[in-house]
């Protein structure tokens, strides 16, 4: 498109200031006689690659998908509340030394795509939206774009890291699979899932928990896992069970699809949305499940640990779930933060752990004008502002990390700006609704079943044609904001400031210990 071109198998030896120079030429008459009828003069940079002379053998890498700054604030007074206008706690995250930004945009858009997020982290460059470990090209057949290797690829071949890939998501979503798939279309699950398995073992990935059972069985994969030695285990019960026998390998699916939110594990609305996988572990569970496999590795390791309903629910507009995530996120992150602090104070300088955590994008265009009126829910004076409502209800009495009620009367109004028209009455849903509906006009229209009779009808700012491929434009959209990008441990400090997301891919290597 327009002056984009595309240059295959060009390999650049050293590092610097590269020029391309492009000539188009015309034949004359048939004597070989040519002439330049357009050129192109291009110039790039090369990086030099981080050969790791840092003291890190450990990296732990979580991505809250979907997760920006107003989520985090959102969390924190959710939970805490405020007395004397000082928040009565913070959240793990907060706690992080490094506290910074991350700029999120793709190749092919402002806005981008978990696919195209995700790949940035695990190769250090950018793609289109849509793609993984792969490169746009000019041809029709996906199969033959360009490649490139991704991180715990890397890390195993050149130094012996192992790496663990954890997730609430299928483990063919977007952000788990762009660590080791290779794909021009996120959507192809099951050829995802065959890269999964076939590059478990040169690629060293030791740890996959997720969802995804329906995904990986579908053909079923499970034999060819157990032949690699994965052991299995499909609920949380069977993960602390396993563990007690110290497994090399771990693979655990805890659900068809996507894991269920806390929210919904806890019965916080209707019991039965967890259908047939009530034994669900926490992101908490998992992460140290991971660490207890990996950890053995004498070459070190890379996790990274995904809080993949934050985007999830957000895109369903449901303020409680995509909280109830971040909180399993930051659950998480607590258990990671014991473990660094335990490598990072031993004494010995060649076993620490840098901890990140950051996200692909942000979802929903989250706002936060004010806290509910209970004596005028169902009208526009729903929202009390400023200081007409004062601060939002909060309570944690048993110290779990979520909150005790998610409806109190004074309640935090978490408002989704980058969405479809929809109601919203600012309370919680039995079930996840989807707040927009196709029409036979093919034009999205706010949902009634998702608080129409007792909510407020509030005008989006997405599309509302529906396309003739594709999705309908009944969710809310990731946003082109900014996102958090904080950090703790040795190499923390290359992160400060506002980064590139191709950066962290970077910073890990920097950060890395020379090969043992």
């Amino acid at each position: 498109k327009g002056n984009r071109f595309v240059v295959p198998a060009l390999s650049v030896e050293k590092p610097g200031t590269h020029v391309l120079e492009f000539r188009l030429l015309q034949k004359l008459g048939k004597k070989g006689q040519t002439q330049v009828v357009a050129s192109a003069r291009q110039e790039f940079a090369a990086k030099a690659w981080p050969q790791g002379g840092g003291r890190v053998r450990h990296v732990i890498l979580f991505v809250g998908d979907g997760f920006g700054f107003a989520h985090r604030t959102a969390a924190r007074a959710f939970l805490y509340g405020f007395e004397g206008g000082k928040s009565r706690g913070f959240l793990a995250m907060d706690t992080l030394p490094v506290q910074s930004a991350m700029v999120t945009a793709s190749l092919s858009g402002f806005v981008t795509d978990s696919a195209a997020g995700a790949h940035a982290f695990a190769t250090g460059t950018k793609t289109a939206n849509g793609m993984m470990g792969v490169f746009p090209d000019t041809t029709e057949d996906d199969a033959d774009n360009p490649t490139v290797e991704t991180l715990p690829c890397l890390l195993f071949r050149t130094r012996g890291v192992v790496s663990g890939l954890v997730s609430t998501a299928d483990l063919t979503d977007a952000t788990p699979a762009a660590f080791v798939a290779h794909v021009a279309d996120r959507g192809e699950a099951s050829r995802i899932a065959r890269q999964i398995l076939e590059s478990s073992e040169p690629c060293g990935v030791r740890v996959l928990l997720g969802g995804g059972k329906k995904t990986l069985t579908s053909p079923d994969l499970l034999p060819f896992f157990a032949a690699q030695g994965f052991s299995q285990v499909f609920s949380a019960s069977e993960l602390e069970t396993t563990l007690q026998a110290k497994p090399r390998k771990l693979l655990g699916l805890f659900a068809d699809r996507h894991m269920n939110s806390p929210f919904d594990i806890q019965k916080r609305g209707d019991a039965s949305v967890v259908g047939g996988y009530p034994d669900q572990p926490s992101l908490s569970a998992m992460t140290r499940a991971a660490l207890q496999v990996l950890q053995e590795n004498p070459a070190g390791f890379f996790l990274m640990v995904e809080g993949a309903l934050i985007d999830k629910q957000a895109h369903m507009l449901d303020a409680e779930r995509m909280l109830w995530e971040v909180y399993n996120l930051d659950q998480a992150l607590k258990v990671a933060l014991e473990f660094a602090e335990k490598t990072n104070s031993d004494g010995n300088p060649t076993n620490d752990t840098l901890v990140i955590l950051t996200a692909d994008h942000e979802t929903g265009g989250l706002v936060l004008p004010g806290v509910t009126d209970p004596s005028r829910m169902g009208t526009r004076d729903q929202v009390g502002t400023y200081d007409r409502m004062g601060f939002p209800e909060a309570a944690d009495a048993n110290g779990d990390g979520y909150p005790d009620n998610p409806d109190p009367e004074k309640k935090l109004v978490i408002h989704f700006g980058g969405a479809p028209d929809h109601f919203d009455d600012f309370r919680s849903q039995p079930r996840p609704v989807a707040p927009a509906k196709a029409g036979d006009d093919r034009k999205v229209h706010a949902n009634p079943e998702k608080d129409g009779q007792t909510g407020v009808l509030y005008t989006g700012v997405s599309e509302v044609t529906v396309p003739e491929h594709g999705y309908a434009p009944d969710r809310g959209v990731h946003t082109g904001v900014d996102v958090p990008l904080l950090a703790l441990g040795p190499g923390s400090e290359r992160l400060t400031g506002v980064r590139d997301n191709t950066e962290i891919f970077f910073a890990i290597l920097q950060a890395l210990a020379p090969k043992p």
